[in-house]
């Protein structure tokens, strides 16, 4: 099984076993991009608990409402979160993602796709 979507903010690519979210560049994600992009991976996905893999390497900016967002309702069926990272803007919006929610699954940085789609694989 492979499918894809995409949207304003993001290219979505579904596989067996994952899930890979691309953001598009130069987007500030606030509440309402947040949904969409939650609701679009939650439309892919189909009640299906699975990895997911975030590029997040073009985003700019997100705003607290939209953290928040994320990192609550946006979890659900997500079995491990990887965000891929370009050091140093999303370096600090994966740490302040990172510090300031706590997670109900297990996720990590990564500035290589090799090690990140390693530490997906690795949950079991």
């Amino acid at each position: 099984m492979k499918k894809s979507h995409e949207n304003k903010y993001a290219i979505y690519l579904l596989t067996d076993e994952l899930l890979h979210i691309i953001y598009k560049k130069d987007h500030c994600i606030d509440l309402k991009a947040a949904q969409l992009i939650v609701r679009d991976r939650m439309m892919l996905q189909n009640g299906r608990e699975m990895p997911v893999l975030c590029d997040i390497r073009e985003v700019r900016r997100v705003n607290k409402p939209a953290r928040d967002y994320l990192a609550l309702e946006g979890s659900q069926w997500v079995k491990a979160l990887a965000f891929l990272i370009d050091p140093p803007v999303t370096d600090v919006i994966s740490s302040i993602y990172l510090w300031t929610h706590a997670q109900s699954v297990p996720t990590r940085s990564f500035v290589k796709k090799s090690e990140a789609l390693a530490f997906l694989k690795s949950i079991k």
